[in-house]
């Protein structure tokens, strides 16, 4: 025999005696290097479960808030409807009252405003024209700035 052996000796107290196994070493290695590998496998698993378990706990939270933004959106279209028949009211009133309104009226802008859509035109275009023809002619006016 060449080979290293390892020799485990088990005593017994019933009638076999002492039994007597021999393990070479390159066995013995390759038994413990499939033991790490099966170790680092089984951490493996238990890391991806956890990973899996939390991340399920973030789609039902995601599940829920998608169910909250549906709701407020249904809500905020509800508002912005009665919004507009409120406006279209006011609109009626003063048609029949013979009142005119001098300048438009932006209402809400601090407390939500109305749509976006609505309220985003008028406010570029006032923005564009109060800032873009004074820059005009502040650049034309003096050539020698940089």
């Amino acid at each position: 025999m060449d080979q290293e052996c390892l020799s485990v000796v088990i005593f017994d107290q019933g009638s076999l005696g002492a039994r007597r196994f021999r393990i070479r070493k390159r066995t013995l290695y390759l038994l413990g290097f499939f033991l790490f590998c099966l170790m680092f496998a089984f951490c493996d698993y238990i890391q991806i479960r956890k990973s899996i378990l939390g991340l399920n706990q973030l789609r039902r939270e995601e599940q829920l808030q998608n169910s909250q933004i549906k709701f407020f959106t249904s809500r905020v279209d509800g508002l912005e409807k009665q919004i507009a028949k409120l406006m279209d009211f006011n609109k009626r009133i003063r048609m029949i009252a013979n009142l005119e309104r001098n300048q438009e009226m932006v209402s809400f802008m601090g407390i939500g405003g109305v749509s976006p859509t609505d309220i985003r035109e008028v406010l570029k275009t006032q923005y564009l024209a109060e800032t873009s023809a004074p820059l005009i002619l502040r650049t034309n006016s003096d050539p020698r700035r940089p």
